[in-house]
């Protein structure tokens, strides 16, 4: 007795949508999560390099919502007349709903050492590392570290 040709093909298609399934359902949330998080990294390091190779304060500021965040310059980050676009986004608010994440709330600055600082003068360092969260629908979070002394961020 053996199997028909028929029977292991049911059998091989059963499998395959089964498979199709299970990748389907795989950490493609997370995948946008971990995008983001280097995206905001990357924004976070353009403050600072801007900070160093100028006299002016730089630093992101993220809403009390945590829905988005902005690059300023200079003084009040909520004056709209000292947020500045940043590089690759269309408009000076980065918003991170339509990737359905929160951003823990802060005021980010860098002096011209480019060490971080948590107020928007860029004069109050930070005593310890700073570590932010980003949350995509409380299912998934991940930290970012910026390092107290020199703002690295790994």
């Amino acid at each position: 007795m053996g199997f028909t040709p028929i029977e292991v093909l049911v059998v091989l298609i059963i499998i395959g949508i089964v498979s199709v399934m299970v990748i389907g359902r795989s950490d493609i949330g997370r995948t946008d999560l971990v995008a983001q998080v280097e995206v905001i990294k990357s924004h976070i390091r353009y403050a600072q390099s801007q900070s160093m190779k100028s006299d002016r304060i730089w630093g992101i500021h993220c809403d009390d919502t945590g829905k988005s965040y902005w690059l300023f310059v200079d003084g009040d980050p909520d004056d709209a007349g000292n947020r500045r676009k940043l590089p690759g986004e269309e408009s000076t608010i980065v918003d991170l709903t339509p990737f359905k994440l929160t951003l823990s709330a802060m005021t980010l600055s860098f002096d011209n050492r480019g060490r971080p600082c948590d107020d928007n003068s860029g004069t109050q360092p930070i005593e310890a590392d700073l570590l932010l969260t980003l949350s995509a629908g409380g299912e998934a979070n991940t930290t970012i570290r910026v390092t107290r002394s020199t703002g690295f961020i790994p």
